[in-house]
């Protein structure tokens, strides 16, 4: 297995900026979140790879690690790295119910991340990146009062200035930062920055919106 994202060996010349971004994201894992431990975090990340690397499979087919998270967290990090189109306002509101609003974003959050950077080192024809070792610490609890519910399955910031997805996971602060610090660089990175309308690199913005959207039509998103 690769180590260090050492993406030198793909053949593809990868930006130093996004192999730090995802370096961080990995450091962030395996560190205390607001309210997730690190253990219980990486176990996340476990699950989430596991789940999708059976999306393929029917539900009653696939198979998990052993884990110590409470059943309503594997089931909520299995359906969003595995079926996430199959989610919809009833099935958020009562997973959310169960584990609240905060420890959601979070695990959406680090889901998420594995898929993009494990994707990434797919396309890239490497392995997937070992998983970081935890760090202790206790969570932080953080979250923001400022929020609304604009239409999605979250609270989400309000008022806000910019896109929706920047605020997607904004009632945690340290989830939103995960997420968004691989959106700038793997979404935005090529000749732009993510509020920029024109980009001057190997993709225009509006072919980088068209790549977008159809991915997001394949993968039949919400959003």
């Amino acid at each position: 297995m690769p180590n260090s994202f050492d993406y030198q060996t793909s053949g593809f010349l990868v930006p130093e900026p996004l192999k730090r971004a995802h370096q961080n994201s990995w450091d962030s894992i395996a560190n205390p979140g607001s309210f997730w431990i690190g253990n219980q975090r990486v176990q996340i990340a476990e699950q989430s790879r596991c789940a999708r690397s059976q999306r393929s499979e029917l539900p009653f087919n696939r198979s998990y690690p052993d884990s110590e998270l409470p059943k309503e967290a594997l089931e909520v990090t299995h359906t969003i790295a595995a079926d996430a189109k199959k989610i919809d306002s009833d099935w958020a509101r009562d997973r959310v119910a169960a584990i609240g609003s905060g420890p959601y974003v979070e695990i959406a959050s680090i889901v998420v991340t594995v898929t993009a950077i494990d994707a990434f080192s797919e396309a890239l024809g490497r392995g997937h990146e070992n998983l970081p070792s935890s760090k202790a610490g206790e969570p932080s609890g953080e979250q923001i009062s400022n929020v609304a519910n604009i239409g999605g399955y979250i609270p989400m910031m309000d008022p806000w200035k910019g896109p929706n997805v920047g605020r997607a996971l904004s009632l945690v602060p340290s989830a939103n930062a995960l997420f968004m610090s691989n959106v700038r660089h793997m979404y935005a990175s090529s000749g732009g920055g993510f509020a920029d309308m024109v980009w001057d690199g190997p993709l225009s913005r509006p072919q980088a919106e068209l790549l977008a959207a159809r991915v997001s039509s394949v993968n039949e998103c919400f959003y």
